[in-house]
């Protein structure tokens, strides 16, 4: 019986040193601890829908960053780690991709695009498909 206490306490004592050299190396990475809060006002409008995003949640009817700061509020804590993530997994997926060409899949996802990056210039080629030959499009 004993026996069998030592190794469970053994067991929880090997996961948190685990989990504090996990954290350890997220710290060296970023330089901030990964359980620390983040306040979802402070961020920027990509930022948060790339939360948003992450967590599988819809955004297309929310166009105020107050609004979609909100959202991220109330379906939980933001922690370090989980915007550092959701960051370096959006980084990933844009050098994967062709970063020069935007495809939107519509009126308000062109509208959230264009108005975080006000400063750009955009060029925008309008292609209608046929129901008929949809194979190229």
């Amino acid at each position: 019986m004993w026996i069998k206490l030592f190794f469970l306490l053994l067991y929880f004592m090997v996961l948190f040193m685990l989990a504090r050299l996990f954290e350890a190396v997220v710290w060296y990475e970023t330089g901030m601890f990964s359980t620390h809060l983040v306040d979802p006002v402070s961020l920027s409008y990509k930022k948060l829908k790339t939360i948003l995003e992450s967590r599988g949640l819809p955004y297309s009817g929310l166009a105020e960053k107050k609004d979609v700061s909100e959202l991220v509020e109330k379906s939980g804590e933001l922690t370090h780690g989980e915007l550092y993530s959701a960051m370096k997994k959006e980084k990933e997926q844009t050098e994967a991709g062709d970063g020069s060409t935007t495809h939107f899949s519509g009126e308000m996802h062109f509208y959230e695009l264009v108005e975080d990056t006000k400063d750009g210039i955009w060029l925008v080629q309008s292609i209608f498909c046929n129901q008929v030959h949809t194979s190229w499009c």
